[in-house]
């Protein structure tokens, strides 16, 4: 807040859990009282059943910053998911949507196969992808054996260095 107030600026949320409304204990929300007049933006986004991404907060950062920027104001950003931040200061990937029928499917195979079947899976599909994600991180190797059968090439072909991904003028 300190910052803001020296700066003139306006605190622009940055935390997956503090986007939803409704979610005030345990995610360090401030109170109406704490945010002393300064404008939060991003604050109280998403209803209960709404879906939190990297990609739809990074359209929404990307939205404030414009009006901030309209209004020659200085965003200041308080972090809680790093990914959020990356995403928005490196961009994404440009990656497949998310096919809900195929990670059904993976998911089934997990009750179906033997312990490791997804990750021998992306083995197959993207050595280089399988040696940096556990055996055991059922979440993020469905997301890669989906995004390698959608985008028809190995995931880590499909994601490029950060620095590739800065936008000319985003901000």
């Amino acid at each position: 807040m300190k910052l803001a107030e020296r700066l003139g600026g306006e605190v622009v949320v940055c935390d997956s859990t503090q986007l939803y409304r409704g979610f005030d204990m345990g995610t360090a929300k401030p109170s109406f009282v704490e945010r002393r007049g300064i404008p939060h933006h991003l604050l109280d986004v998403l209803g209960p059943k709404d879906e939190a991404t990297a990609g739809g907060y990074r359209q929404l950062a990307l939205q404030v910053l414009e009006e901030l920027r309209r209004r020659k104001r200085v965003p200041v950003f308080t972090v809680g998911t790093g990914l959020y931040l990356r995403a928005l200061l490196e961009g994404l990937a440009d990656v497949p949507q998310r096919s809900e029928e195929l990670r059904e499917r993976l998911r089934a195979s997990v009750e179906e196969y033997p312990p490791g079947h997804l990750h021998r899976l992306l083995k197959r599909l993207d050595p280089e992808a399988a040696r940096k994600i556990a055996p055991a991180d059922e979440q993020k190797l469905i997301r890669a054996v989906e995004v390698c059968i959608l985008a028809r090439k190995p995931i880590s072909e499909v994601h490029t260095p950060a620095a590739s991904r800065w936008k000319d003028g985003a901000f």
